[in-house]
């Protein structure tokens, strides 16, 4: 039985997806034969075509190669939006292994969590690190790190080489080549092990398959209606699984030339969508804040990007609005996570998403093609439209599970159905909206913060008795962090210097934007601290 949303869904897009290829890698490859001097990668005045990204993704394949990298093994990648990212993810496909996107902003416990939990061979890293892979604990660091500047690696892809010492990357490239032993990722292949904190407990590695990313290239290049004469500019971060799958993915894949920002500055995109006219991207809505409040952007014309999708954090209808009034384009919300390798809910292109009446929640979609959305209880049953429960997700692009966590696997995808953690409802048309989210994760821009692992850093400081932090209502962010702390009898300290000593152990949205001292903490008979309580009180100004 067709279901009923698909009455929304935009002209000429069908309720299943036909998958072209069983992976990205056959994708690119077919991209690669059918135009090969075809722009691929825009890099603020550098562009590689299809078949300069085909080389030199052979040739860092065949560096990891020499190091020992194969089918089946994780490689590591704490890159911001730059060519080598990009370069990199396609080498470790084209053997056959996993990638472990990493973000560069974090610190050594974070990271140390994501080598050893994984078991990546390599890390690619820019420079900068040194020092964080420097101070990793033992036994956590990778058998090779490999460093890739940003700055030389504009002009400097295509050659001559200049010598580097501080770019094991670029001898890479110098050295050229192709791996000896080329693979064909299969469908049930990983393609990903993108770390998030899920819905319970601390970081965990969502196993995202070749055919999940497949999917995505064709669900997305079908249902946002991209092809010849689009281009995508990347908003989001490629070390998150929205830049990966809808951005990285989609653009080798879907025969998309890719525009770099190397990290978010609304300035600077601005500038690059004047100069490269870019038609499509996805990112938080805080970017498209920052782009209505720089003033800078009304001095770039932004006409060419007309396809324009957020997720990642609740969207609000007046920034949808005001957006709208001002630059004559509608931001179509969507809805996804890392456990559904991206986008599962999104608004058809061209439709503007209703309100609802009674909680005035933008509606984030309708489900894609092939995808299945329903709306549980707290017994596992289906609810009639209008009642509120979990999200349950099905689909081709749901992620295979946990990786070595298969009671957690057991839990989050029975019969391989995600529940999502994210409470909402659905109306008799199939809009989909949330309401609310399961338990205490904290959503800022569009990162996943777990609170229990900002308090473990809180509890480390000295003076501190009792900690609790909680997500709170913030205009830019969607959430941000707040800490309450209780100091131990005689101790001292201050709230900038709490702050500071999350900021030294913490990625910067992590850490808390606010730290508030009390003399105690709110507690339920049994002695457990009342989150809800400290999030819902009034602060002093």
């Amino acid at each position: 039985m067709t279901p009923y949303w698909q009455a929304l869904y935009a002209p000429g897009v069908p309720g299943e997806i036909e998958l072209e290829a069983d992976s990205v890698v056959e994708l690119f490859r077919r991209r690669v034969a059918e135009r090969p001097d075809a722009p691929q990668l825009h890099y603020f005045g550098t562009t590689l075509d299809r078949a300069e990204v085909d080389r030199l993704s052979d040739a860092f394949a065949a560096g990891l190669e020499r190091r020992g990298v194969g089918a089946g093994d994780r490689v590591a990648i704490a890159l911001q939006n730059t060519p080598v990212c990009v370069l990199a993810v396609l080498a470790v496909w084209k053997l056959g292994g996993t990638v472990v996107p990493v973000n560069p902003m974090y610190k050594e416990r974070e990271l140390a969590h994501l080598l050893t939990d994984s078991g990546a061979r390599v890390l690619v890293a820019h420079p900068a690190a040194r020092g964080v892979v420097a101070a990793l604990p033992a036994g956590s660091t990778p058998g090779h790190v490999l460093y890739s500047r940003d700055g030389a690696l504009a002009a400097d892809l295509t050659g001559p080489w200049p010598d580097d010492a501080d770019d094991d990357v670029l001898a890479i490239f110098k050295e050229g080549g192709a791996p000896r032993a080329p693979a064909s990722p299969g469908p049930d292949d990983a393609a990903l092990l993108s770390y998030t904190s899920g819905t319970t407990g601390p970081a965990k590695g969502a196993i995202n398959l070749h055919r999940n990313l497949a999917y995505q290239v064709g669900a997305c290049r079908t249902w946002i209606g991209l092809g010849d004469g689009d281009s995508i500019l990347t908003v989001a971060p490629l070390f998150h699984i929205t830049g990966l799958a809808m951005h990285l993915a989609l653009g080798l894949g879907g025969g998309l030339p890719l525009v770099l920002t190397y990290r978010f500055d609304a300035r600077t995109a601005a500038a690059l969508v004047e100069r490269y006219r870019p038609t499509f991207t996805i990112g938080s809505i805080t970017a498209f804040i920052a782009l209505l409040a720089e003033p800078a952007t009304r001095d770039h014309d932004l006409s060419s990007l007309t396809k324009v999708l957020s997720g990642g954090a609740p969207v609000p209808a007046a920034t949808v609005r005001r957006f709208a009034d001002e630059f004559g384009v509608y931001i179509h919300n969507a809805y996804g996570l890392t456990e559904t390798t991206s986008a599962a809910v999104a608004v058809p292109l061209g439709t503007r998403a209703p309100v609802d009446e009674t909680s005035g929640a933008l509606a984030i979609g309708v489900p894609l093609p092939s995808v299945h959305v329903e709306i549980r209880g707290d017994d596992g049953r289906p609810l009639p439209p209008g009642e509120v429960g979990e999200l349950a997700i099905g689909g081709p692009q749901v992620a295979a599970g946990y990786w070595n966590k298969p009671e957690q696997t057991r839990a989050a995808f029975p019969e391989g159905t995600l529940l999502s953690g994210d409470v909402g409802f659905m109306d008799t048309a199939g809009w989909v909206y949330l309401v609310d989210r399961k338990k205490d994760m904290i959503v800022a821009a569009g990162y996943k913060i777990w609170p229990r692992e900002v308090e473990d850093v809180l509890y480390e400081h000295p003076a501190v008795r009792e900690a609790a932090v909680v997500g709170v209502p913030d205009p830019y962010r969607g959430e941000t962090v707040r800490a309450f702390v209780s100091l131990r009898p005689g101790a001292t300290a201050t709230e900038t210097e709490l702050r500071d000593f999350c900021r030294a152990r913490l990625a910067v949205y992590k850490a808390p934007a606010q730290v508030l001292i009390e003399d105690d903490l709110p507690k339920s008979v049994t002695g457990k601290i009342l989150r809800r309580e400290l999030r819902d009180a009034p602060v002093e100004p």
